[in-house]
């Protein structure tokens, strides 16, 4: 899978100019090289199949519409990479909203949230579904960085780059969100 930190190739570059005057085989380009990893990395961010799908959708459309303002004094990858964290951003909002507003959570809808069943050794090997219920449950400083770093798999060095922070920061963000994750674990166990 491709990371943000791997080095842009000269043909990239190239299709990035193309792109922003207007060429969409340019375009067509960029997304069969980044499509693969962007869903994979919604897909964990979200947890189902289809609604990952159409982020990445998005994802590009929004990439298209903006790509005059891309300047190049980041990567194109980490360019586009952020423009798909700020979608999981709004899409963990907008779920916020929902569980606060019992008016608005549809019978069924929670149990979609979050369909993986497999097993995962995140934490103490709570199975994924548990561990990705009780991340929604965070503070999102927390859980966002948690989830680049546990569910996207990134790097310490990828993670300061993407939030802008020092990596002193992003090792507070971990140790203090695995801390929240760990009190949240404890009081789902607790109530069921």
């Amino acid at each position: 899978m491709k990371t943000i930190l791997e080095p842009e190739t000269a043909a990239e570059w190239e299709w990035v100019r193309l792109c922003q005057k207007g060429d969409r085989e340019a375009f067509a380009a960029l997304v069969d090289l980044h499509k693969s990893w962007i869903h994979a990395h919604l897909y964990r961010w979200v947890q189902q199949r289809e609604l990952a799908e159409d982020m990445t959708q998005e994802v590009f459309l929004r990439a298209f519409a903006r790509i005059k303002k891309f300047r190049g004094e980041a990567k194109f990858s980490t360019w586009l990479f952020q423009i798909a964290l700020n979608m999981a951003r709004d899409h963990w909002r907008s779920a916020e909203r929902r569980k606060s507003d019992p008016r608005s959570m549809e019978e069924g809808e929670l149990a979609d949230t979050a369909t993986p069943s497999a097993e995962t050794q995140l934490g103490e090997g709570q199975s994924r579904r548990r561990v990705f219920g009780a991340l929604q449950g965070l503070p999102e400083i927390y859980r966002e960085t948690l989830m680049l770093r546990y569910y996207s798999e990134l790097s310490l060095d990828e993670i300061c780059q993407i939030q802008g922070q020092g990596l002193s920061n992003v090792k507070m963000r971990i140790a203090r969100g695995l801390g929240h994750l760990r009190k949240k674990m404890e009081e789902q166990k607790d109530e069921s």
